[in-house]
C-alpha cells in the first residue's frame, strides 16, 4: 500500500531498542504529506466543517481575534523547513469580512468551490516565518492572481502594502 510522499518536519531522539534488544539512540522522524504546507493547518478544537456557522460578521471577528491570541506553533524540534499552524477561526473570518471580493484588486473571487463558496486565499501581510501574527488585522483574502503578485511580483511588496492599508480601513469600520 502507498501512502504517497513525505517531507520530513523534524526529528528527534529517544532512547529505543535494537534488534537484539540493546538500548540505542533512535533517530524518530516526524513525516507530514508532502502537500501539506499548501493546505492551512486547523489549530481550533474542531475541524472546520464541524464549527458552528455564523452570518455575523462582528461575532466571526470577536472569535478570531480570540483564536489570534495564541502564537503560532513550530512543529518539530529541528527541520528542513518549519509547518506553522493557523487558526481556522481567523481564516473564516477573513474570508467573510471579503465577502467573496478581493481585499486586492478589488474583483469577485474567480470561482466558485465546491462547498458553494467564492474561492479566496487568505494571506498574512506579515510572514508567520518572520514572527508575523495570525491575527485577522494582519490577513487579507486575496484572489490567486493577486496572491502570487504580491509573493513573486516585481511589485508585490507594494501590492502587500495596499493591502494592509485596505485590511486597516475595514477593520476600523468594523470597530477595531
Amino acid at each position: 500500500m502507498t501512502l504517497g510522499q513525505f517531507e520530513c518536519a523534524g526529528y528527534s531522539t529517544e532512547p529505543a531498542p535494537d534488534r537484539e534488544g540493546n538500548q540505542r539512540s533512535a533517530i524518530v522522524f516526524e513525516l507530514v504529506p508532502a502537500d501539506a504546507s499548501d493546505k492551512p493547518a486547523e489549530t481550533d478544537e474542531q475541524p472546520i466543517e464541524e464549527v458552528e456557522l455564523e452570518v455575523d460578521l462582528i461575532g466571526l471577528r470577536t472569535r478570531a481575534l480570540e483564536a489570534a491570541r495564541s502564537t503560532p506553533q513550530v512543529t518539530g524540534a529541528a527541520a528542513r523547513r518549519s509547518l506553522y499552524r493557523r487558526s481556522a477561526t481567523v481564516r473564516r473570518y477573513v474570508l467573510a469580512r471579503a465577502a467573496g471580493v478581493c481585499e486586492s484588486c478589488n474583483e469577485p473571487a474567480p470561482f466558485i468551490t465546491l462547498q458553494g463558496e467564492p474561492y479566496l486565499e487568505p494571506h498574512h501581510t506579515r510572514r508567520l516565518s518572520d514572527g508575523g501574527p495570525d491575527d485577522p488585522r494582519f490577513v487579507g483574502a486575496v484572489c490567486p492572481d493577486c496572491h502570487r503578485e504580491i509573493h513573486h511580483g516585481q511589485h508585490g511588496r507594494a501590492k502587500n502594502e495596499a493591502l494592509i492599508a485596505e485590511i486597516s480601513r475595514k477593520e476600523a469600520a468594523t470597530g477595531a
